[in-house]
């Protein structure tokens, strides 16, 4: 049931309602005065014809045969100077100009039930003496009267129809908003698949329902990620925890030097595992976006070339070789720290798994609004289908399982990526692996 008197649709519908029915009676109001205008003018100027015609008559015909000729709606009467009457309607006094009275004392020959209840006269001067001539305003009384009619007809139909209109609002509504009620209350019970359903009729409550259903599916995200995390996390810690506790339970009973070397290694170990939690923080904090509250103008140009810098001396010494091609001054809006975390892993990701006697690349150019940065090498690269896979959390590929680290860094590049808004992109180098990430030009920068 709709509780009429809560819904927002029956109360701004029964506004307007009222608004339009303000409306329709003041433009009855209006069309009445120029109706009444309108007919009255006429009439006057039909009183004032009668009233010249009767006095050039009296200029050369006795009174008694000028008024015997009189309509049966007009009356008129003549009298002298003092007031008196010469001839005419009794009910009529003598005065110049216009006036209207009533009709009660007039004896205009009219049927009853056309018989005016009010009279217009006009007085003027025929010589020295004063003729009234006076006509029923019946037709001004029907015209009000019609239209009155036709006003209380028509609100009739406002306040009938509006309230029915009211009545299907408020029930389109109600039904609709019923149905996002009810679609919300089954994703709050778990039920994270369902969304708020779409009319397509491109209202607002469709661009509402549309932008919620963004939300939504960002949650759902969101929360398929942590429990995703929970998982990898649990599944990839498991190993490494129960390590370090049987070698904890292996230095109990051992010399000292035994006991150092076992402590060693559970230190290590640990140290992996903190390494795996900062990674993981780090990126929840990039995924959740606060960080973009610092973007700002970044030489895109000077991180590549810093990470270059900083790399090429570990580069040599793995038997490797660093080469750059970086264009002038290449602005983009992001986080320095961000992105310069994001290239030094790509370039430690090509040191540790590309092998001896390969080539590393830092490439940075320009393409119209856009700007790539690239790092490719030329080692055994990764299979076409293991690309989409590797940027996932803990995933590391056979060739990589005999070297250090958490499976985190692609995941932690694409994170940063997505931060900025920016493509990341795997694929081959023939032969190796290039990974581009394409960013959006900031307007100044692109002019």
């Amino acid at each position: 049931m709709i509780a009429f008197h809560r819904s927002g649709a029956v109360r701004i519908a029964v506004l307007f309602l009222g608004l339009f029915a303000c409306t329709v009676v003041a433009a009855f109001a209006m069309g009445y005065v120029l109706v009444r205008g309108e007919i009255m003018a006429h009439l006057q100027a039909n009183i004032v014809a009668g009233a010249d015609a009767i006095a050039d008559r009296l200029l050369h015909e006795p009174p008694d045969v000028v008024f015997s000729s009189s309509s049966r709606q007009r009356v008129a009467a003549l009298f002298n100077a003092d007031g008196s009457l010469v001839f005419g309607e009794t009910g009529l006094s003598p005065f110049l100009g216009w006036r209207e009275f009533p009709a009660d004392n007039v004896g205009l020959q009219e049927e009853p039930e056309y018989r005016s209840m009010t009279v217009l006269a006009y007085g003027r001067q025929v010589g020295d003496r004063i003729l009234v001539v006076a006509e029923g305003m019946d037709i001004v009384e029907d015209s009000r009267e019609a239209l009155t009619s036709g006003l209380l007809w028509s609100l009739a139909f406002v306040l009938m129809a509006g309230l029915a209109g009211a009545a299907i609002i408020a029930w389109r509504v109600d039904r609709r908003l019923g149905r996002t009620q009810v679609a919300l209350t089954a994703y709050a019970s778990g039920d994270l698949g369902r969304r708020l359903p779409i009319s397509g009729s491109g209202d607002e409550l469709d661009r509402v329902a549309l932008s919620v259903n963004v939300v939504l599916d960002r949650l759902a995200a969101l929360m398929e990620t942590t429990r995703q995390i929970t998982i990898d996390a649990a599944h990839d810690l498991k190993t490494p925890m129960t390590r370090l506790l049987h070698r904890l339970a292996e230095a109990e009973g051992n010399s000292a030097a035994e006991a150092k070397a076992v402590l060693r290694s559970a230190a290590s170990d640990a140290k992996q595992i903190i390494t795996t939690f900062d990674a993981l923080l780090r990126i929840a904090e990039i995924e959740a976006g606060a960080r973009r509250a610092r973007f700002d103008l970044v030489d895109l140009s000077d991180v590549v070339e810093t990470v270059a810098d900083a790399y090429g001396p570990e580069a040599e010494q793995a038997g490797q070789r660093l080469e750059t091609k970086i264009g002038p001054k290449l602005q983009i809006t992001g986080d320095r720290d961000l992105l310069t975390q994001a290239f030094a892993d790509l370039v430690e990701n090509a040191i540790r798994h590309a092998g001896k006697g390969v080539t590393i690349c830092l490439m940075a150019v320009s393409h119209s609004a856009t700007v790539q940065a690239m790092v490719s090498d030329t080692g055994p690269g990764v299979p076409e289908a293991d690309r989409e896979r590797v940027l996932a959390r803990f995933v590391r590929l056979e060739a990589s399982r005999s070297t250090p680290g958490t499976g985190l860094g692609l995941t932690l590049v694409k994170a940063i990526a997505d931060l900025h808004n920016a493509r990341l992109e795997l694929s081959d180098n023939r032969p190796g692996l290039r990974v581009t990430m394409t960013f959006a030009q900031p307007a100044l920068a692109a002019n």
